[in-house]
């Protein structure tokens, strides 16, 4: 089974997994590390999260909601003609992280991420929503836990007895800034129960990426409104659905400039329905920024003051969430406090890395883990090692039998009282299947040879069935050794191996046709006898007809247990 951990944020939800080797890694999303938070309410009330959800808005943005967390404390949200309880929004997300979960293994323990703030109303709605989604009995634990967590077992920089660090996370909706500190002495790269932790401060600040996203559309504002009032009227209050999918074009325009200008000075915005090419500056974001951000400085530099602590004596700031990609945050953060901030290389993942490893490792139980390998146990504190055989490579291996079978004898022409093409009466000649496939003489035994002047034809001319059948299962052992998604792998190899198979099927009744009507060119058929007796379907033919229906059921029947709910949830 496969632990994982859910960062359920504003605007982007991140989950991470401990694979049957002990390794943890992220999840991707449609190739991405991060799953928009974002829910759609179809025309039959069916929600759909993530990228789906945003690609449907297009279509009508009033059933659509990018930022269901940030209505935890309405009850419910209306999605077009829809009134859907934020539980059921915050499950549609979950359940789609739960779909992709599955598609790696049958999933294990879950923990989900809350912020430290939240009290225990909000955390019901998160737990009723984990119910919603299939999730069972789940663990909960505060954000700045498992960012200390992430910082003293990931970066390895550990903390000291008593030593306290400063989290300060801000999020598309939300900063937070907590002081952790340590119960006893966790050492660098060392494992982190979070048990050894405890908040001893936190406070959270109504100040995120999406008011950052508005100040920059309060710049662009000022420049469209004096020029075209009548553009900027429609994008601000939208009447139809077209205005308000400009209004959403708008939006995600400004977010990726300003996810561009933590690593460009200039970055150009499309403002839909306004011809001007317009742009945004790393200026423009700072001087909008700051007062922003300024406060969550100022409310680290209170905290670490009001605990009787010198920022100088701190374990260490962390910054994580989106807005540690913004460098001005972590220039306000030095200056206040006089010590520069650690940032991770990807910061939107520590909390979800952060809290699976606060979990200890599910013990190790003989079992055949859904991606086919074989897991053995291990010792307690030992690294987990795999056993040898690895169903991963059942199919490939499959494969290059049934290639290899093409070399045996597929069709066979014998005991004709008269000679056929090479072979004397009586003889033998056998039609392997590379021959069929690119054309070709057969094999003749030498003791079944006739004189060499006494030769008839017995070449075949390339065969486009056993041709595709021969590209299929090369397609096939491609597919099987280089896709790595195993769902998508295994219904693909099953599909070429179905599709090879038939064209096996339907190039042999054609070469057995075709070989009969050689004979009755050369030979006289004896009475009572039809020519197709004479011709045999070699071993070749049959093992590889063989391989290949096993090599379809095994991969089907290994769809079979995956199949779960998917990322639609009924109101």
């Amino acid at each position: 089974m496969y632990p994982f951990a859910i960062d359920l944020g504003t605007s982007n939800t991140v989950a991470v997994l401990r694979a049957a080797d002990g390794q943890i890694r992220p999840l991707l999303f449609d190739g991405r590390e991060q799953l928009p938070s974002a829910v759609y309410a179809g025309v039959d009330g069916a929600l759909i999260a993530g990228n789906d959800a945003e690609r449907l808005a297009r279509a009508d943005p009033a059933a659509f909601e990018p930022n269901p967390k940030r209505r935890v404390d309405d009850g419910t949200v209306l999605l077009g003609s829809h009134t859907v309880a934020v539980s059921d929004a915050l499950a549609a997300v979950l359940l789609a992280v739960v779909e992709q979960v599955n598609r790696v293994g049958p999933p294990g323990p879950a923990v989900l991420t809350v912020p430290s703030t939240w009290a225990a109303p909000r955390r019901a709605v998160l737990a009723e929503a984990a119910a919603r989604a299939g999730l069972g009995a789940v663990t909960l634990i505060s954000e700045p836990i498992a960012a200390a967590v992430y910082y003293a077992s990931v970066l390895r920089h550990g903390l000291p007895p008593d030593g306290a660090l400063l989290v300060v996370d801000v999020g598309a909706g939300t900063a937070d800034v907590a002081l952790v500190r340590a119960a006893a002495a966790i050492g660098a790269g060392a494992a982190a129960p979070d048990t050894a932790l405890s908040v001893i401060a936190q406070q959270g600040l109504d100040i995120g990426g999406l008011d950052v996203d508005a100040a920059l559309v309060g710049i662009l504002g000022q420049l469209v409104s004096s020029d075209a009032p009548e553009a900027w009227q429609r994008l601000t209050a939208p009447a139809t659905n077209t205005e308000r999918r400009d209004r959403l074009v708008l939006w995600q325009e400004v977010r990726a400039a300003k996810e561009s200008l933590s690593r460009l000075s200039v970055a150009p915005v499309h403002v839909p329905g306004y011809p001007a090419d317009l742009h945004l500056t790393r200026e423009e974001l700072e001087v909008a920024a700051t007062p922003l951000l300024a406060p969550v400085a100022e409310v680290a530099a209170k905290m670490v003051a009001a605990a009787g602590l010198a920022p100088q004596s701190l374990a260490g700031v962390f910054l994580v969430g989106g807005g540690g990609r913004m460098p001005l945050l972590g220039r306000l953060l030095h200056a206040r406090l006089g010590v520069a901030p650690t940032v991770a290389e990807r910061p939107e993942t520590v909390v979800a890395e952060g809290a699976i490893h606060a979990q200890a490792p599910v013990p190790a139980v003989p079992e055949v883990a859904a991606s086919g390998e074989r897991v053995a146990t291990a010792p307690s504190g030992s690294t987990p090692r795999r056993t040898t055989i690895r169903r991963r490579w059942l199919s490939p291996a499959t494969l290059m039998l049934a290639l290899l079978c093409f070399v045996l004898p597929f069709a066979t022409v014998s005991c004709v009282p008269d000679s056929y093409g090479r072979a004397k009466p009586g003889g033998t000649t056998e039609y392997n299947g590379l021959g069929l496939a690119l054309g070709g003489k057969p094999h003749v035994p030498p003791d079944h040879l006739r004189p060499s002047g006494e030769w008839l034809e017995d070449r075949i001319e390339p065969q486009p069935f056993y041709a595709a059948a021969l590209l299929g299962l090369g397609a096939a052992l491609v597919t099987a050794l280089t896709l790595t998604r195993q769902r998508r792998r295994r219904v693909l190899v099953a599909g070429l191996g179905a599709l090879a198979g038939l064209s096996l099927v339907a190039g042999q009744l054609l070469v057995v046709n075709r070989l009969a009507d050689r004979i009755r060119e050369q030979s006289a058929v004896p009475a009572g006898k039809d020519a197709r007796d004479f011709v045999g379907t070699g071993a070749g033919f049959w093992l590889t007809l063989v391989l290949l229906a096993l090599l379809v059921a095994g991969n089907l029947a290994a769809l079979l247990p995956r199949r779960r709910l998917g990322r639609r949830w009924r109101t």
